[in-house]
């Protein structure tokens, strides 16, 4: 598979092209991004891009302040295809699968290469061999489908305690709980960890809130808690849901990405479903080297 690339047009018609060339890669002006854009447009980390085999799941960082669009629609996360591009304010970003900066470059390298005639009857022989390594039915195949049951994101009844009894202290809690939830919420899209936490820290900033007496602020930190909830059990249906599909197509490379996806998810949780997502990264893993192998 090619190099995938994000191109970026400015408004004064220059461009500049990144490789995509690492599973998650950060977009923003921030020094640990994968990619750095110094424009007014971006924040510091402002997009998530995972490059796949059809295209790219590309998450906005919550509460940016330069919304992002897709074709005049407003997007925040989903698959985006290759040949398509969003619009950060007066930037566009493009994805490509790069193959035709590959193309490009065979083409050049092949004019005057001659080919050896040893090495064509070392592929000859080789290839075959290789080929037949790779989808042999003794080689560590994954499976068809999760045999292992998926547990639940979160414990219920969702609730947390407030830290403190002390009543000249639960409403500085609270607040500190609701701003360590928001910190934690815009973050999610880097972390899905963050996400989960963040559902903690609204249910406990509401526990905290209803100690105080602040009711309407307790009822306020419950959504949020709920509807960031209700945001990552979607994700998580969609990701197993996407996970068994690309199993029972052998769509090696999607299965591997959903695999991550997932277990970026679950990675809070402990049993026998963490270690069926760990082999069977493990044997994803091996049977697409395996393939490239083949195809050298």
């Amino acid at each position: 598979m090619a190099t995938p690339m994000l191109d970026v047009y400015f408004p004064d018609g220059t461009s500049q092209s990144f490789p995509l060339n690492q599973e998650r890669v950060v977009v923003g002006t921030g020094a640990r991004c994968q990619v750095i854009i110094d424009r007014p447009e971006i924040e510091a980390e402002h997009l998530l891009i995972s490059p796949r085999p059809d295209g790219c799941w590309v998450a906005v960082a919550r509460g940016v302040s330069t919304p992002t669009s897709l074709d005049g629609e407003p997007f925040d996360r989903g698959m985006v295809a290759y040949g398509r591009a969003l619009t950060i304010g007066s930037l566009r970003l493009g994805l490509s699968d790069g193959t035709k900066v590959r193309k490009a470059a065979a083409g050049d390298a092949k004019k005057d290469e001659k080919i050896s005639p040893v090495l064509l009857i070392a592929a000859a022989v080789i290839v075959p061999v290789a080929l037949y390594s790779s989808f042999s039915p003794t080689m560590n195949n994954a499976p068809s489908h999760m045999a292992t049951e998926a547990p639940p994101l979160f414990d219920e009844p969702l609730a947390r305690a407030c830290p403190t009894q002390d009543a000249a202290a639960v409403r500085q809690s609270a607040e500190e709980s609701t701003r360590i939830a928001l910190s934690k919420a815009e973050r999610m899209p880097f972390r899905m960890q963050d996400g989960i936490d963040a559902v903690i820290f609204y249910t406990q900033a509401a526990s905290c809130f209803r100690a105080a007496g602040d009711t309407a602020s307790a009822e306020q930190a419950t959504q949020r808690a709920r509807g960031l909830k209700d945001r990552l059990e979607d994700d998580y249906r969609a990701h197993r849901f996407r996970l068994e599909r690309a199993l029972e197509q052998s769509r090696t490379e999607d299965a591997l990405f959903e695999v991550r996806m997932i277990t970026a998810l679950v990675s809070h949780r402990r049993g026998p479903y963490r270690e069926a997502l760990a082999a069977l990264e493990r044997q994803l893993t091996l049977r697409l080297d395996q393939a490239q192998a083949a195809q050298r």
